[in-house]
């Protein structure tokens, strides 16, 4: 998005409250992206946030809820919240949907934009394996590969690349998995001792929950990751025919049916306790309707 608003002449602050990570290297401008803003701006583009949480200490930022806000999102969870809400459900990503605001704006992508682009779909239909992938999803990727960007190379470096530290911090967290065969659970949780243990560094956890669902003996994974903060990251997994966003907006989260999180306050053996009995009831409730 910003490479495209630089070839309309603007120039956009790209910002993120979390470091990116750096798998993501390869993307052009990853390394401008910025945690702090200190200069002035007089618009605000918002890009697969469901909520203004997701915005961080942005909104807090002098000028913030005085300028136009474009929302531009695909979580069924959306709230809306911008002046322009741009969002649409049935994309695969927020990706998908910036795709068909540059086509609508007749900015034809170059390799670039085609990477980051593509890096977007592939990530977030964890390489083309989620329901809501449609021929129209492929033939944008097929678009964008013809304008530069390497399916290849996205996919190996997005998706199957891990830092040892990764992997040691999944040692640890496996330790700590629980299945519920009765309510079709599996679930793993991530301490602080655990991430200086292993010495990862990286945000949530290292792709854990994504791996945890793959039991196929189970309807649901769930992942609890103690922050510096004291706050609780929770991610969820389910497989198809079930919903696990609903439980994620009970505790003000979202996302989608088969992907959602949220973040709830510690302590961590408290907090899982709360979502696992959530979680327990909604699908309780969804297997009987």
């Amino acid at each position: 998005m910003g490479r495209a608003l630089r070839q309309r002449g603007h120039d956009p602050i790209l910002a993120c409250v979390d470091p990116i990570p750096y798998r993501f290297d390869y993307l052009a401008g990853s390394e401008s992206v910025v945690s702090e803003v200190n200069e002035r701006f007089d618009a605000v583009i918002s890009l697969d946030s469901s909520d203004t949480i997701r915005l961080g200490h942005f909104t807090q930022l002098a000028g913030f809820r005085d300028v136009p806000l474009l929302n531009i999102d695909h979580h069924l969870t959306n709230l809306y919240f911008g002046d322009v809400n741009l969002v649409d459900t049935d994309a695969s990503s927020a990706a998908e949907v910036v795709w068909q605001l540059l086509r609508y704006l007749d900015i034809p992508p170059d390799a670039e934009i085609a990477t980051s682009l593509l890096t977007g779909i592939v990530t977030d239909t964890r390489g083309f394996r989620t329901s809501n992938v449609t021929p129209q999803v492929m033939e944008i990727a097929l678009q964008l590969m013809k304008a530069g960007a390497s399916l290849t190379y996205i996919t190996q470096h997005a998706l199957e690349r891990r830092p040892t530290a990764a992997i040691l911090l999944w040692k640890e967290a496996l330790a700590s998995m629980q299945t519920e065969e009765e309510n079709r659970i599996i679930w793993a949780q991530i301490s602080q001792a655990m991430r200086r243990k292993s010495g990862y560094n990286g945000n949530g956890d290292a792709g854990l929950v994504s791996f945890l669902i793959s039991a196929d003996d189970m309807d649901a994974a769930a992942i609890f990751v103690e922050r510096e903060d004291g706050q609780i990251e929770i991610g969820l997994r389910a497989m198809p025919g079930f919903d696990v966003a609903q439980v994620a907006l009970q505790f003000g989260g979202g996302g989608h049916a088969l992907a959602a999180g949220c973040n709830v306050p510690g302590p961590l053996d408290e907090a899982r306790e709360r979502i696992l009995t959530a979680l327990r009831a909604s699908l309780t409730q969804q297997r009987q309707s």
